[in-house]
């Protein structure tokens, strides 16, 4: 007999449409969490499928509008000089970021990304711990049934011989009757015998 419950993909997509509207982190923990069970694989992967289809969706809701070529030139022109200032700017930017704090946005960096492995690394160990523990208390649930049903059967069993023994004493005591009243009659044979012995005299 198993613990484990198990959901519907809806009830997975809607547990993580939840976590995001409180504006909680999203993971499969957290989705399990809120389940109060279920797979972590399957959580995973159906999460996944959802975010795909979701993508699939938003790309084909995409309008395709053909635009006139006077107002096609000018936006292509206005991108094409958006993109070149965004370029100079982010250059910019990024020469005059190296030059000021080179070394410490360097150590945030690597210090978000050591947080964000330790924060994987302890969700894999916490699912790898309660898809032990789910299997645990399976094994465990099966071996009380087992146990139960010996214990079942041993009450059958002890009932049968006490019934045998109940039985056994009787005739014990049915025996024991006879046993006595056969004393009785090898001792009035006795008496009998030792009568017909004077006689003879």
């Amino acid at each position: 007999m198993g613990r484990k419950a198990e959901f519907s993909d809806q009830q997975i997509v809607n547990a993580g449409k939840a976590i995001i509207s409180e504006g909680k982190s999203l993971s499969t923990f957290a989705i399990r969490n809120r389940l109060n069970g279920g797979s972590s694989e399957r959580i995973k992967t159906v999460w996944a499928e959802y975010v795909a289809q979701q993508e699939t969706i938003i790309e084909d809701e995409s309008p395709d509008i053909e635009l006139p070529t006077e107002i096609a030139e000018k936006l292509e022109k206005n991108q094409q000089t958006a993109k070149n200032q965004l370029e100079k700017l982010a250059i910019e930017s990024f020469k005059i970021a190296q030059q000021v704090a080179e070394k410490r946005v360097k150590s945030t960096i690597d210090d978000y990304q050591k947080k964000i492995w330790e924060y994987e690394e302890s969700e894999n160990q916490a699912s790898i711990a309660l898809e032990s523990s789910d299997k645990i208390i399976d094994s465990l649930e099966s071996q009380l049934d087992l146990l139960q049903s010996k214990n079942e059967d041993l009450i059958v069993k002890n009932s049968k011989l006490m019934g045998k023994m109940q039985a056994n004493e009787i005739r014990i005591h049915q025996l024991e009757d006879k046993e006595l009243e056969l004393d009785k009659l090898y001792r009035a044979y006795g008496k009998l015998e030792g009568q017909l012995e004077s006689l003879r005299k």
